[in-house]
């Protein structure tokens, strides 16, 4: 009989939709936005939505009304914005990746190459990484706001006395 009690207290199980999911044109609508292939929102949904073209070859007006309802969708604007959010994010780590292989390439170079000139060429592309040829000196000065301000008056101040001294 305890057997019996347990399996009661046991809770119902059910699934529970997220209401955050698109469905799978709208999912499609969004991939195209963030893809760009296309030229405008109004030619990707035309594309998803499989929209017949008006016999002159254009897509009828309607597109932009119902593209633009669309684009006005909260979970669609922001499923965008996380998208090119995303894109950019990858792009960072890609052009990260890309400079550490290059600088890894030129590192390998300027050890291991056959030719002195190959050598040679591969440490000057790693010196130029580094600034390590130009000419210009750039210091970088730090200074407080308190130094800024106390600067700034000093200068009015004598501002104030040049124009006083000339009437």
């Amino acid at each position: 009989m305890d057997k019996d009690k347990t399996q009661d207290k046991k809770p119902k199980l059910k699934l529970i939709k997220k209401e955050d999911d698109l469905t799978i044109k709208q999912r499609a609508f969004v991939d195209g936005i963030i893809k760009g292939k296309l030229g405008s929102f109004k030619e990707v949904y035309a594309d998803v939505y499989d929209v017949t073209l008006t016999k002159q070859g254009k897509i009828p007006k309607w597109v932009e009304v119902e593209a633009s309802r669309l684009m006005a969708h909260p979970k669609i604007s922001l499923s965008i914005t996380k998208g090119f959010e995303r894109r950019e994010t990858n792009a960072v780590a890609s052009t990260t990746r890309t400079r550490s292989y290059v600088l890894e390439q030129l590192m390998r170079e300027s050890k291991e190459a056959d030719s002195d000139s190959t050598r040679v060429r591969a440490l000057e592309l790693l010196g130029k990484t580094v600034n390590l040829f130009s000419d210009t000196l750039e210091i970088k000065e730090s200074r407080t706001s308190d130094d800024i301000e106390s600067e700034i008056e000093s200068k009015i101040e004598a501002l104030i006395r040049e124009s006083e001294g000339n009437h």
